[in-house]
């Protein structure tokens, strides 16, 4: 049988949920935990990458515990950002920056594929403001994820959504639970299959929490252990194998 196109690829992962696919379920779990500790972004890093295709172009901000196994499962992609611990950490509205440029070139010089912008820890998102308006004006191929981590919110302040900061620019602006890998990959793809048609970038909130323990008033917007949580999920839908 023919493979099916890429197009068509992305289309199926968008329309089938995760929760139906048991071997996809398996592998983002084996990933996971092959991450070892890494601070809650299990289910950020995997349920946002997994969907990479060969033509696409991923950027990190943070290197640390995402190399290994990233470049080990897609060798051909290419980082733009630096790998080595003794670069300076950029901050999410400078590699934002960077990636939409390499959009830019891609959607001018119609090259196949989108840029993925794991764009790491963000306070806020007013300061890309205008290069995500810029990013939406001309239909780039951009999806950007940053981290929202509870665990820096003051307690007095509440629980807010960055991507709310960007809707006034028009930019499409998705919060999803970042220890919920299924809910990363599902809005990851649907935002993937609008660049990968011309529908322009996205932005990916995804709230996390470090420790295992989470507080109560963080229990609405995280689940917790990723893992254990993605273990959990498998047991209930019989697609557990010891």
């Amino acid at each position: 049988m023919p493979a099916k196109p890429k197009h068509q690829q992305s289309h199926d992962a968008v329309n089938t949920p995760p929760s139906r696919d048991p071997q996809l379920m398996r592998r983002m779990y084996a990933l996971m935990t092959k991450l070892g500790d890494s601070r809650g972004l299990e289910a950020t890093i995997v349920g946002s990458l997994i969907g990479l295709l060969p033509e696409d172009t991923l950027t990190i901000s943070q290197a640390r515990s995402i190399a290994e196994i990233l470049f080990e499962q897609c060798p051909e992609l290419l980082d733009l950002a630096p790998l080595s611990p003794k670069s300076p950490e950029l901050t999410a509205a400078a590699h934002i920056a960077i990636a939409a440029g390499y959009a830019l070139d891609r959607a001018l010089h119609q090259r196949d594929g989108l840029v993925l912008a794991y764009a790491g820890e963000a306070a806020s998102l007013e300061s890309a403001r205008e290069t995500l308006g810029f990013a939406f004006t001309h239909k780039v191929p951009l999806v950007v994820i940053v981290r929202h981590n509870l665990a820096k919110l003051k307690p007095s302040y509440a629980v807010h959504d960055l991507s709310y900061e960007v809707l006034p620019a028009g930019l499409p602006g998705i919060t999803v639970d970042g220890s919920d890998a299924m809910a990363v990959y599902r809005v990851t793809q649907e935002a993937m299959f609008r660049a990968r048609h011309e529908g322009g970038p996205t932005l990916i909130e995804c709230k996390t929490y470090p420790k295992r323990t989470i507080p109560t008033r963080f229990r609405p917007w995280v689940q917790g252990d990723a893992v254990a949580y993605m273990e959990q999920q498998l047991r209930a839908r019989n697609f557990w194998q010891d």
